[in-house]
């Protein structure tokens, strides 16, 4: 059987990857409105880029936490440099979670690479059809930066398994301080990944086992300690993000009905991984593979399967539980399904014949598939993916508002907190739901226009959906 380049073998399905990738989230992935956390956490970005609040001490709006210590900030440094450099576009919050996205694809192949398998494609595929995973790639979470740091861990660390260089456990642990910089104490499961290898492969004693976890620990814990030792501002900041976000959710905040949620939604995010490995079954058995070769990696399997897991029971400590906790596990467990099917995998594509019209039938499908996706997702750039009358209303109104101003809002509007990000995030406009503050302005909805009648204020008329702007007489 004459085979093409290995390029040309592999290329169409890095393309189809991608491309069905592509085509799952185009109606989204340029598109107007944003899960509240990312608009949030863009705006936070945004204003460092702006001199608005400092690293240390970030800022969302004048009247809604202008001291933004809900998390540890280096997200928010990383992608004010975005701002800084490429303006302040709403694409660039989309930009910036794609960055995150093309840079963990990487890292994964690159594991995928140092275990010594080839098809790479096949564990990013399974990664992009996770269902959390591909609404976070357009939707700027703090979990997309982290996963790129607990991802690198790992990496480094199986580059010191095979180079012997003890500076790759340095680098291991000290990308885990950068992750707890962006999320906390959830930045710290790679830890266990030593422990992992020897109880499954023992692949070195457990003397040096004991070793390279001190080591790890050692180098992640480190730079924290110098950092809070030798900043007091540093020292404050975190204080307050432990005080505030991890003991607070940990004694008070209550999102779930039980500590288990997590698990049953890490089931139901991996069902599109487990169809896959059962239809890859299917057709190893019509194609009469041996799936005796299934036990081959299994203890591989185990390793990365409890990896995975290691980054979500912890989660179950706090009552406090959401969906998107869990992407910096995701990774591995993709990892980990593909080592399961990988011998399959290799034994079937040993038999392809890659001068067949068939392929050529599936090249084309792949190409296709990625320009669909790219442009669909360029037509979609106008779509509203969630708040379509309130954002319209927001340009309508912010069109009449000076930059930075402060306005007042009528206060049973103050828990809107997404109306407080997109003012924000739009036009730097902080809301005041303090009406002995008179401001320049005053925003109420629709319901409340007979309340607000007043010789204090005159109706500013705009073609809006549910808000009435006032000015000041």
């Amino acid at each position: 059987m004459k085979k093409s380049s290995e390029t040309s073998q592999t290329l169409p399905f890095y393309f189809f990857a991608v491309g069905v990738f592509l085509i799952i989230v185009c109606q989204d992935i340029f598109s107007n409105g944003m899960f509240l956390d990312g608009m949030i956490y863009s705006t936070v970005a945004k204003n460092l880029a702006n001199g608005l609040g400092t690293f240390w001490n970030p800022h969302f709006t004048a009247t809604l936490m202008p001291d933004f210590h809900e998390h540890p900030p280096l997200a928010f440094g990383i992608q004010s440099i975005f701002y800084t450099l490429l303006g302040e576009s709403r694409f660039i919050d989309r930009f910036y979670s794609l960055f995150t996205v093309v840079i963990v694809g990487y890292i994964i192949l690159r594991i995928w690479k140092t275990l010594g398998c080839k098809y790479g494609w096949f564990p990013l595929f399974i990664w992009l059809i996770t269902p959390t995973v591909f609404w976070a790639s357009y939707n700027n979470l703090l979990e997309n930066t982290l996963t790129i740091f607990t991802s690198l861990s790992i990496l480094f660390y199986l580059n010191n398994l095979e180079s012997k260089k003890y500076y790759f456990i340095f680098l291991s642990g000290f990308v885990l301080s950068l992750g707890f910089l962006t999320k906390g104490f959830v930045a710290f499961f790679p830890w266990t990944f030593p422990f992992l290898l020897w109880f499954f492969l023992k692949q070195k004693s457990f003397g040096k086992m004991a070793l390279d976890t001190t080591g790890l620990f050692i180098f992640t814990i480190t730079p924290l300690l110098l950092i809070v030792l030798l900043f007091p501002t540093a020292r404050l900041s975190l204080h307050k993000y432990i005080d505030h976000q991890v003991i607070d959710s940990l004694r008070n905040s209550v999102t779930v009905n039980s500590r288990f949620d997590i698990i049953k939604r890490l089931f139901s995010e991996l069902i599109p991984a487990a169809v896959l490995c059962i239809l890859i079954l299917v057709w190893a058995w019509i194609r009469k593979s041996p799936v005796i070769l299934l036990k081959e990696n299994f203890k591989k399997v185990l390793v990365f399967l409890f990896l995975g897991l290691t980054g979500v029971i912890p989660i179950m400590i706090s009552m406090k539980q959401s969906g998107f906790y869990i992407i910096p596990a995701y990774p591995f467990f993709a990892i980990s399904a593909g080592i399961l099917v990988y011998p399959l995998i290799d034994s079937l594509f040993n038999k392809i014949n890659y001068e067949s019209k068939w392929f050529l039938i599936f090249k084309w499908i792949g190409y296709s598939f990625f320009f669909i996706g790219f442009m669909l997702s360029l037509y979609f750039y106008n779509h509203f993916s969630r708040d379509n009358s309130k954002i319209k209303d927001t340009y309508t109104i912010l069109a009449e508002l000076p930059q930075g101003s402060v306005i007042n809002i009528s206060p049973d509007m103050f828990d809107d907190w997404s109306l407080h990000a997109y003012f924000a995030r739009l036009k730097n406009i902080s809301l005041d739901a303090d009406l002995n503050n008179k401001r320049g302005f005053l925003l109420i909805k629709n319901e409340n226009y007979s309340d607000t009648l007043n010789s204090n204020y005159k109706i500013i008329k705009l073609n809006t959906i549910n808000y009435k702007l006032f000015k000041k007489k």
